[in-house]
């Protein structure tokens, strides 16, 4: 607070101006700064200057009492998340920047509004519009990244004058076709893994012991000699590779055994173990594997050899799709692949067609003749 004299250039008059400021406890960097002049006596200053105080701390509260811009809540939360803030449950770094991303490409027209400005109806608004523009896994991500945003603000304390968030309750009307997968039948297995063999292609023994085993290819590539037991007749699979983050656990977190009780699994084990000599690791890592390469290089493969282009993960369904045909029941195929999630499970249920075999033998609705004449003529009799 400060009453000053000076001197009017223009009249050359003694007159008084006041100035009053307020800062922020609560806000880092948050000030009110009210200013008048022209008064003629100090009396006048002074009662001015009560006036200013009382306005100057109703413009704090009201200016503490807003949330900070959305643009400056997602630059926080962006740093906070890559720095382990106790408010954030741990993310990996490019999930960060994912979020971050698609934030700011679909939600730029609210970087200027305060987070208390942000309701129900402008969330909507952009989750409705999104829906005609991006794909499914899209908008799922963009709404994960508004609500997490959105939740840190409130236990930070970052965001005041709001209760929900925004999004909540939004459905979407609009679902994606569901595609049919990628998959290769028993004869294009049997295929792959014999013309690759003949012509002695490098990566003979990746997808082999891939189709073998279901193992993801982070987790082939981070295998090791000392997690295959020749005796239990066992792999164990606690490690993967990604060429992101490189060595860590598996995509589930949790460690797995998978059964090589099969004499052809055993036998090309021993034959690879002879191989790799004194290699720790029970495949070789060749430089477009350790790049990511892995999908590219089976698809080319499996055009040259006229089979359906797939990308590698599909061998890891090859592999379920196979057990669930043999009859291995598909809780027991969930413990060997590591899935949790049962919808995962039930889309290669679906593709073995388990559920539905033996539903039309009975099936008959052409007469006997008919039916019997009609296959008489397929193998050429009169």
């Amino acid at each position: 607070m400060a009453i000053i004299n000076y001197v009017d250039q223009k009249t050359g008059e003694n007159l008084f101006k006041v100035r009053v400021r307020r800062f922020s406890t609560e806000k880092s960097g948050l000030q009110i700064d009210r200013r008048l002049h022209g008064f003629k006596t100090i009396k006048e200053a002074e009662k001015a200057e009560k006036q200013l105080i009382l306005q100057a701390e109703r413009d704090l509260v009201s200016a503490e009492s807003k949330s900070c811009l959305w643009k400056v809540l997602v630059n926080d939360w962006e740093v906070a998340a890559k720095t382990s803030d106790i408010f954030i449950r741990e993310l990996k770094s490019t999930t960060v920047d994912d979020y971050a991303f698609v934030v700011r490409a679909h939600c730029g027209e609210w970087d200027n509004m305060h987070v208390s400005e942000i309701d129900r109806a402008r969330a909507w608004m952009v989750l409705d519009r999104v829906e005609r523009e991006i794909s499914i896994s899209r908008r799922k991500r963009l709404r994960t990244a508004i609500d997490a945003i959105f939740k840190w603000g409130f236990l930070s304390g970052k965001i005041k004058g709001v209760q929900n968030v925004p999004t909540e309750g939004f459905k979407s009307i609009l679902k994606e076709e569901e595609k049919m997968p990628e998959i290769l039948n028993l004869e294009q297995i049997r295929t792959l893994l014999s013309y690759a063999e003949s012509v002695n292609h490098p990566w003979y023994p990746i997808w082999a012991l891939a189709l073998f085993t279901g193992m993801r290819s982070g987790e082939l590539y981070a295998l090791e000699w000392e997690h295959v037991d020749f005796s239990n007749k066992l792999i164990y699979v606690y490690r993967n590779w990604t060429n992101r983050h490189g060595y860590g656990a598996t995509k589930g977190r949790y460690w797995r055994s998978v059964p090589i009780e099969s004499d052809q699994v055993l036998g090309f084990l021993k034959e690879q173990k002879l191989k790799q000599g004194n290699d720790k690791y029970v495949l070789h890592h060749f430089n477009l594997w350790t790049k990511g390469e892995a999908a590219k290089i089976l698809r080319e493969f499996c055009v040259g050899s006229g089979l359906p282009s797939v990308k590698f993960h599909t061998l890891r369904a090859c592999f379920a799709t196979q057990l669930i045909r043999d009859s291995v029941a598909p809780a027991v195929v969930m413990k060997i692949c590591g899935w949790k999630d049962l919808k995962t499970m039930q889309r290669y249920i679906r593709l073995a067609g388990i559920e539905v075999k033996g539903a039309t033998q009975g099936l008959k609705l052409l007469p006997e003749r008919e039916v019997m004449g009609r296959v008489v003529s397929l193998f050429g009799k009169e």
